[in-house]
């Protein structure tokens, strides 16, 4: 178990160690059974993205979509002491994690729309931004969250991205048998973010990165938990469809996308296409106009995108 803030050592690197992970982010007071269950069941994909986030002792994060639940994390492992969380429910202000062996966790929590609302942040504020299993929760602009992301990302800031690969095994073998191939397709909650608006593929994900003025470092998929006898089949079934048709990708199949990059620079391409149709009914341009004016006059990307023009 780590030891108390001050005096813990920063790790290299938060592991898939899920046992310390367990002893670090569940034992919070106040936290009911549900709560607790909640977290058990995520650990291990919470230990393998904290391993892609480097230490930075006394360095500022930002966890978008996040209510503070790894904030002992990022505390005791990863170094971070300025931490602010942004969710679209609950409560605002500071706030404050007590663990039950007495070490106390303080982050700021704000509450808006992750596609809609600027950030309340002054431009490069963070040297780490997270965005954990959010994006496909967004269903009207996802490019908006990660240009904000850019915008208050320190020059060579980092971001962290995960999010569910509908190009998986898994979803593979759901499709296979007539069934709705994504991972999260019901709804959660009566929220708009509580349900899978879209799932991506690691190529989308790139793609998107790119686009809001990224350099993808590593990118790579897993399994959170082993994958069952059928998943393995069909992993199987792939690898002969890949023999008898050359070009068929076996690679980056696991269920979860992993990426790390660094802020290379400003948005270079605010509407991708692999994002957003080109109808002539979406006027883009008419709608980076008026973002601009809801952020005074303030323009972080480069390029109008007219659907005309580029049909």
């Amino acid at each position: 178990m780590f030891s108390r803030p001050g005096e813990r050592p920063i790790r290299k690197a938060m592991r898939s160690d899920v046992r310390a992970l367990h002893d670090t982010v569940v034992p919070v007071e106040g936290y009911d059974g549900l709560k607790t269950r909640l977290l058990c069941g995520e650990l291990e994909r919470f230990g393998r993205s904290l391993e892609w986030i480097d230490p930075h002792p006394g360095g500022s994060l930002l966890d978008l979509g996040a209510c503070g639940d790894l904030v002992p994390a990022y505390h005791a492992a990863l170094g971070y002491r300025h931490i602010v969380c942004v969710t679209d429910a609950g409560p605002e202000g500071r706030q404050r994690l007590t663990h039950r062996d007495g070490s106390i966790y303080e982050f700021d929590l704000y509450r808006l729309d992750l596609e809609r609302e600027p950030y309340p942040f002054p431009d490069a504020e963070f040297d780490q931004v997270v965005a954990m299993e959010v994006i496909e929760h967004l269903a009207v602009d996802p490019m908006f969250m990660l240009a904000e992301a850019n915008r208050v990302l320190k020059p060579g800031g980092r971001l962290l991205l995960t999010t569910p690969n509908i190009n998986s095994l898994a979803c593979l073998y759901h499709q296979l048998w007539g069934r709705h191939p994504a991972l999260g397709v019901q709804a959660f909650g009566p929220g708009i973010m509580d349900r899978h608006h879209r799932e991506y593929s690691p190529r989308e994900i790139r793609d998107a990165l790119s686009a809001a003025g990224f350099a993808v470092q590593r990118l790579d998929t897993f399994d959170p938990a082993p994958p069952n006898e059928s998943i393995r089949r069909t992993g199987s079934l792939l690898k002969v469809l890949s023999w008898l048709k050359p070009g068929i990708d076996t690679t980056l199949r696991g269920s979860v996308i992993r990426s790390a990059c660094v802020k290379k620079g400003g948005v270079a391409e605010r509407f991708p296409r692999t994002l957003y149709p080109r109808y002539p009914y979406y006027d883009y341009a008419a709608y980076d106009r008026a973002l601009t004016e809801r952020f005074g006059g303030r323009r972080y990307w480069q390029t109008d995108v007219h659907p005309a023009a580029t049909a």
